[in-house]
């Protein structure tokens, strides 16, 4: 199975909440050198399609050339949908609301992704090494220490067409040939084996109901639950409540 994840979102007034990701302030001058740093990768990729002669505005063509951006003009490439960023000069940075010890593995990091764990990134790693980025990234104290266990962004590299049509209840888009929409609220996805096999993350990008978010190979998830890495769950509500690999 594959899967959807969303931060893990027990009941805060109910559990301690070293189990939960902890409340985020973003830092204003830190989201802009983000952003900065995101629209100024996003013109570079709009110029080189420029240069092949399509225009970015050419749907069919977008879609079918994975690499190709694909989010408003105005935007930039987000975290964790396939597209490789320069790495910064110094962390990013984002403040914790109140003092806490101990963090979980997989944070909301303030910029549109997660921050996770060496843990974390040592299990990635292991199932598929050298593919996906891990930015540099500093939690500040309220009392503007940097907190003790570090975290990096996770950006998401692979920007792959996995889904198996033939079992998957999704149709082409009507406007938009060659993206897949589920064709009910009881969604069914199922995505070939082996274009999975050897994968830990990946952005399924010509799926609508993707909205964003990766997925992550059962070998993954099974090796994250094994070592005990904590922070998200599986996405049961939005897109099913698991992806069979087949």
């Amino acid at each position: 199975m594959a899967w959807f994840l969303m931060m893990d979102s027990r009941n805060r007034g109910d559990e301690d909440e070293t189990y939960l990701s902890p409340e985020i302030l973003e830092i204003p001058e830190e989201l802009e050198r983000f952003e900065a740093m995101g629209k100024a990768l996003g013109q570079q990729l709009s110029m080189a399609s420029r240069s092949l002669g399509r225009s970015t505005f050419d749907t069919t063509w977008m879609i079918e050339n994975p690499w190709h951006p694909l989010w408003d003009p105005w935007r930039y490439p987000p975290l964790m949908q396939g597209w490789r960023w320069p790495i910064p000069d110094t962390p990013f940075r984002a403040r914790l609301r109140k003092p806490q010890k101990h963090i979980v593995d997989v944070i909301s990091s303030g910029f549109d992704g997660y921050a996770i764990s060496q843990r974390a990134i040592d299990i990635i790693e292991a199932i598929e090494p050298g593919v996906h980025q891990y930015l540099p990234f500093e939690l500040i104290n309220p009392d503007g220490s940097v907190h003790s266990e570090p975290r990096w962004l996770l950006n998401v590299c692979t920007r792959a067409f996995t889904l198996n049509i033939v079992r998957s209840n999704v149709i082409v888009h009507k406007q938009l040939p060659g993206i897949y929409v589920h064709t009910s609220n009881d969604i069914k996805l199922v995505v070939h084996k082996e274009k999975v096999a050897g994968r830990a993350l990946w952005y399924e990008y010509r799926y609508q109901g993707a909205q964003g978010m990766f997925l992550m190979s059962d070998a993954c998830w099974s090796a994250f639950q094994a070592a005990g890495i904590s922070g998200l769950r599986p996405d049961y509500f939005d897109r099913g409540k698991h992806i069979e690999e087949l």
